[in-house]
């Protein structure tokens, strides 16, 4: 029951997309053995080039998006509607990731 969304697969910025916003999540899951291993200066740092990766990630995505042609064709095909639905879920799932390491970090001690 895919409504005709299968032919998503076929825009490369969508699994990119896709792909950045799992790095960063896993990358920001790795903060808790990171923090307890060097402390919470490091903890910190990582979170903050997790947060510049998924920025520099998206930024870069959404140009190649642009430049390629991708997203006019997507938006031709889709509409904004699904692209803003797979933006909050990942919206969502990278901030609950970002909020949960940033407490970890607030509560370590140096």
């Amino acid at each position: 029951m895919n409504f005709g969304y299968g032919q998503m697969a076929t825009y490369g910025f969508i699994g990119v997309g896709f792909w950045i916003v799992l790095a960063v999540a896993l990358g920001l899951c790795l903060t808790f053995p990171l923090g307890s291993a060097r402390g919470r200066v490091a903890a910190q740092r990582w979170v903050n080039g997790c947060v510049l990766l998924l920025v520099l990630g998206g930024i870069a995505d959404i140009a190649w998006a642009v430049i390629s042609g991708q997203w006019s064709a997507f938006m031709l095909q889709f509409g904004f509607g699904p692209l803003a639905e797979m933006m909050v879920l990942a919206a969502l799932f990278v901030g609950t990731m970002w909020w949960m390491a940033i407490r970890y970090t607030a509560g370590l001690k140096d």
